[in-house]
């Protein structure tokens, strides 16, 4: 079987969390092999990931590479590992195996000259598992790069393939990464050195770490399908891609059979993370699983049981977007699952099983490309929020999209978005010239458009720039010929942008309106921004060309900072303008998400409707499942008829192509036969 198959054959997997401390006397002391194996078949889950070692550097098989936990040596050196792969192959059900690199204590104690160091010859780590929080037990970083370390881990996978042989259905390797002011041990100095990278600058440790999860995953991808071909492969890292393909994920493409895409909504996460990350790892071609989890907040939240409607629409979502789906668990120490959480999983996996049909041999169908912001020595914080603004503004306006980088095929797609700082890499710069010259249409925004040395790199559009604006925030003045509706009051915009000059064949959608005066401890008016002056400045927000529409302000990161509704609503008038409506769903709430596929002829359609609530001050929540009732679905005039997937109830047509919503909650998959025929 192909990793496409075997997601697809497989794609309802927990990942079985089991990081033990050396200290609990009790392990396994209530583990029954036949009831393992019979809860997570009862819960329509058929792969389980589960621990060959954990964080703590406690093995779960006797082994003679590493340290075994005290409390199955203290039980006749029990295989529990072993246990649980023989009691789930018996069921039916995968059992890929988890190894942890970097967070391993034992390794961590017993060899020191292995640790990760800062520049300043600490220890480096400390922190909870969020990277932020301080609190006892945070986990110690090792360094993946020590050939020793290397060696011992060697040691450890051969063990493993060596005990369990065929039984080895894949390998998850967990935590591939550097602190982030990591590594300058005397090793990694060596190892810097051979290869260029001993600057202390950000970029060139995006760039260090980058190589070095190269180096790695190389090494160790040749070993395992050097002794089992057949297993799966994947190594957990922040998968982040960027503009630059030579750094991020897809330099590693060649090491992984598939991706697992963690990501806890209830976690630091938030919900507008794993979509962003989805639809990344979706385009690079490679099959994959999003991870989320059963926990009310995040790993290792023992008793935490999140809503039922949440757990629902984070597998629904993974599903809709084309993946597998991972849902995190941690087992109890003494070995029995908890009833509870297989209660919850057996609920939600029990409809994602009823949907596989439905899905299957189906292909997405992107009406927008979002390029990258993302690019060594800038702020990923901020590039992220950026990201995200994008994707958040393209679900709530229906247009589907895929995050793209300066490999991908940007020609298929009708318009291309740039948020806020996306970099023009030479392979970019020429593939968009192209791209324009074709006919392709552009939205970008503030330093979208600027090389990595800050010139304007993008001569095909007729643009100038003259620094910052003076002062800010300042505010949108919509042109009435625009949108007489927008045009009625003048619009704040909270962060600073850039001067704009229109060239030849442009004009101004929006003017920017200074405020009287910059806010200082002396100078200031009111609680917060300076009211705005009575006539529009020198230089615009917005300038549309042709087949382009520029934004001077950090448009997408305002969007996802603040929820400024003028800045969605605006970009959403501009991609009318440029592509037209949203073609599947243009209308709905914006608590809809909508989003298409093709399988063969037929146009499918998976309509979503959950809304998180921010109940909880740390966390957003969803406890209910959102009507689709009274709601109409605008499709293409293709579409001539529309029929729920599962009931056959044909969905009333309002107008040609038009067609009433039923009173479903939650979840509609709707297909339509024949679209693409007709389309043609």
């Amino acid at each position: 079987m192909t990793p496409a198959d075997i997601l697809a054959a497989y794609g309802r997997q927990v990942h079985l969390d089991f990081h033990t401390s050396p200290y609990i006397p009790d392990v396994s002391s209530e583990f029954d092999a036949a009831e393992f194996a019979r809860t997570f078949a009862e819960a329509h889950v058929n792969s389980v990931t589960v621990f060959a070692k954990c964080h703590h550097g406690m093995c779960y098989y006797p082994t003679t590479t590493g340290t075994q936990h005290p409390a199955l040596v203290s039980r006749g050196g029990r295989d529990l590992l072993g246990d649980q792969i023989e009691a789930l192959h018996r069921a039916g059900i995968r059992a890929p195996l988890y190894t942890t690199v970097v967070w391993e204590e034992d390794a961590a104690v017993k060899h020191p000259e292995w640790r990760q160091i800062t520049r300043e010859g600490s220890f480096a780590g400390g922190e909870a598992a969020d990277g932020k929080t301080q609190q006892p037990g945070g986990w110690k970083y090792n360094n993946f790069l020590h050939p020793e370390y290397q060696d011992y881990i060697e040691a450890h996978v051969r063990e493993l393939l060596s005990r369990y042989g065929t039984e080895v259905d894949g390998l998850f390797f967990d935590i591939l990464f550097f602190h982030a002011d990591a590594c300058w041990s005397d090793e990694s100095v060596k190892w810097r050195k051979a290869h260029g990278f001993l600057a202390g600058d950000s970029a060139t440790h995006t760039r260090f770490e980058s190589a070095a999860q190269v180096e790695f995953t190389d090494r160790f991808s040749r070993l395992i399908q050097g002794i089992r071909p057949e297993a799966t492969l994947f190594y957990n890292s922040t998968n982040m891609s960027f503009i630059d393909g030579t750094v991020g994920v897809r330099p590693r493409l060649k090491d992984y059979t598939h991706f697992e895409v963690e990501s806890l909504p209830s976690g630091f996460w938030g919900y507008q993370h794993f979509p962003r990350l989805a639809r990344q790892i979706a385009a690079t071609g490679k099959p994959w699983l999003g991870m989320t989890g059963r926990f009310q907040r995040m790993w290792g939240d023992f008793g935490g049981i999140k809503p039922q409607a949440a757990l629902e629409y984070e597998c629904f979502r993974t599903q809709a977007l084309g993946g597998a789906n991972s849902v995190g668990d941690q087992l109890p120490p003494r070995g029995t699952l908890d009833p509870a959480a297989y209660s919850l999983i057996g609920a939600v996996y029990a409809q994602c099983e009823a949907a596989e049909p439905f899905y299957a041999g189906s292909t997405a169908l992107p009406q927008v490309g979002i390029l990258s912001p993302h690019f060594p020595g800038v702020d990923s914080h901020a590039t992220s929020v950026s990201e995200e603004g994008a994707v958040l503004m393209c679900e709530e306006s229906h247009y589907d999209c895929t995050v793209l980088d300066d490999a991908s095929d940007l020609d298929a797609l009708p318009i291309l978005l740039l948020p806020d700082s996306v970099v023009i890499t030479p392979r970019l710069q020429e593939k968009l010239a192209r791209y324009y010259a074709g006919g392709g249409r552009l939205i970008l925004s503030h330093r979208s458009g600027f090389d990595a040395a800050g010139q304007w790199a993008l001569d095909f559009l007729p643009l100038s720039f003259q620094g910052e604006a003076g002062l800010w925030p300042n505010y949108w003045r919509v042109r009435p010929e625009f949108s007489p509706a927008l045009s009625c009051s003048d619009r704040v915009f909270y962060t600073r942008g850039l001067n704009v000059i229109g060239g030849v064949g442009t004009e101004t959608l929006v003017d920017r309106v200074l405020p009287y005066f910059q806010r200082t401890d002396i100078h200031f008016s009111s609680h917060f921004q300076t009211p705005p002056v009575a006539e529009a400045g020198e230089f615009p927000a917005v300038v549309a060309g042709e087949r382009f529409v520029y934004f001077a302000d950090l448009l997408f990161r305002e969007y996802r900072q603040t929820g400024n509704l003028a800045a969605r609503d605006v970009w959403k008038l501009a991609m009318e303008r440029l592509a037209g409506p949203a073609e599947f769903g243009a209308g709905l709430p914006t608590t809809v998400l909508s989003v298409p596929r093709r399988r063969g002829a037929d146009l499918l359609l998976t309509l979503l409707h959950y809304v998180p609530v921010r109940k909880a001050l740390d966390i957003d929540v969803i406890e209910e499942r959102m009507s689709f009732g009274g709601l109409t679905l605008r499709l293409p005039k293709e579409a001539k008829e529309a029929r729920v997937f599962g009931t056959g109830t044909m969905l009333a047509p309002q107008d040609e192509g038009v067609f009433l919503l039923p009173t479903a909650q939650g979840r509609l998959l709707i297909e339509m036969p024949g679209f693409f025929t007709a389309a043609l």
